[in-house]
């Protein structure tokens, strides 16, 4: 299961850009439908082997692989996965809430959320009808969202769904000529599209993808580096971390599988030492910056956790004896901090003892600095407070 959300302000391009996938999704589920008349008559004669007469105990549900509601609640989704239990993309574009109904719904809608990033067991009650349970409870999710109603979500304490998502967050992008456009490689992508389905099975009888001794000693390697950044977070990103461990292995088998389907039924391999490495640069290069942008855009509006976040950082990467603002603004903040306000954090800083101005860089006297000199005793300092 992997929860992916494209953060963006309107008209730029978030679900333009997931369109196209989903168009190809749509070709596989109607060719999966192509079988529901078979199934129809098994589930028909089930029902009457169970002695409920002309009528099946629960209604046929037909195949499918999306659900494109931005506001399908747990009860719906049990329903539809009841059916199909190899499990769910939920397409939510532009949903009021990342997840879920926002604050009506109840802890158990809650709970079910939570029990379908693991695919686990659910229990969920349905109005006047008895409670829908099932066995697994495998749900995807891609999303889209603005900035502003993330921000509102993640200030309101509502972190735990938000850190089970993986976030793109890229911002304005560059005009691309058309002529330049690549072209579409539809047939490739629906190619490998076929060929994932044919291979998926059921939560009963799933496609196993082992990890080998040196896949396993690469994991150790980076889930012990995940650890300790794990003790240095806080926060909405200190959940985020935590609950990246599976994050990194379920990518992890995600590129193994991709990379070995070229549109032909073949079976993963096993999980070695380049998958799982190629996994975590993945995350660790393009997520995790991504994900703090999204969890700064809402706690760290607080000066006093911008100040404490960039000291850690000084410490942490201990940069060469002088860094610019916008070194600090790009790497120690994520661009969540304007430049004014990355300039505030760093006078703190110069009051602390962190950093100084290096007055080589000021343009005129009376001027503020672009650039500061670290301070070299940090160094030798473990554990910073701002």
């Amino acid at each position: 299961m992997l929860w992916l959300a494209a953060v963006g302000d309107p008209s730029t391009g978030k679900s333009a850009a997931l369109a196209p996938i989903g168009r190809l999704l749509d070709v596989i589920e109607q060719e999966r439908r192509l079988g529901d008349e078979e199934r129809r008559v098994a589930h028909d004669e089930k029902g009457k082997a169970s002695g409920e007469g002309s009528r099946p105990a629960a209604p046929f549900v037909p195949s499918q692989v999306v659900a494109a509601d931005a506001d399908a609640d747990a009860v719906a989704l049990a329903d539809i996965v009841a059916g199909n239990p190899r499990g769910l993309l939920l397409w939510r574009d532009e949903s009021a809430a990342l997840i879920g109904g926002g604050e009506d719904e109840g802890d158990g809608h809650r709970a079910a959320w939570r029990a379908a990033w693991n695919a686990h067991a659910i229990s969920v009650a349905r109005p006047r009808q008895p409670a829908r349970s099932l066995r697994h409870f495998p749900l995807s999710i891609l999303s889209t969202s603005r900035p502003e109603p993330l921000k509102e979500q993640l200030c309101a304490g509502d972190d735990g769904l938000a850190a089970r998502f993986l976030f793109a967050w890229p911002g304005p992008q560059p005009y691309r000529a058309l002529e330049i456009v690549e072209r579409s490689r539809d047939a490739e992508i629906l190619q490998r599209l076929r060929a994932l389905s044919r291979l998926a099975r059921s939560p009963d009888d799933p496609c196993v993808i082992e990890v080998d001794a040196r896949g396993r000693a690469a994991l150790d390697g980076v889930l012990g580096k995940l650890h300790v950044e794990r003790q240095k977070a806080e926060g909405p990103e200190a959940t985020w971390l935590g609950l990246s461990r599976s994050q990194i292995v379920r990518l992890t088998g995600t590129l193994e599988l991709l990379g070995s389907i070229d549109g032909k039924v073949s079976r993963p391999g096993t999980i070695g030492a380049e998958q799982v490495e190629a996994a975590a640069a993945l995350w660790r290069d393009y997520y995790w910056p991504h994900a703090r942008a999204v969890f700064d855009s809402a706690e760290l509006s607080d000066y006093a956790k911008r100040v404490r976040r960039v000291a850690r950082w000084l410490v942490d990467k201990r940069p060469t004896t002088t860094v610019s603002r916008e070194d600090i603004r790009r790497r120690a903040l994520s661009m969540s901090a304007t430049a004014e306000e990355t300039e505030s954090v760093l006078q703190r800083l110069h009051y602390l003892g962190y950093v100084q101005p290096d007055l080589a860089y000021r343009d005129k006297p009376g001027r503020p600095t672009s650039h500061w000199q670290v301070n070299p005793a940090l160094t030798e300092t473990a554990n910073p407070v701002a």
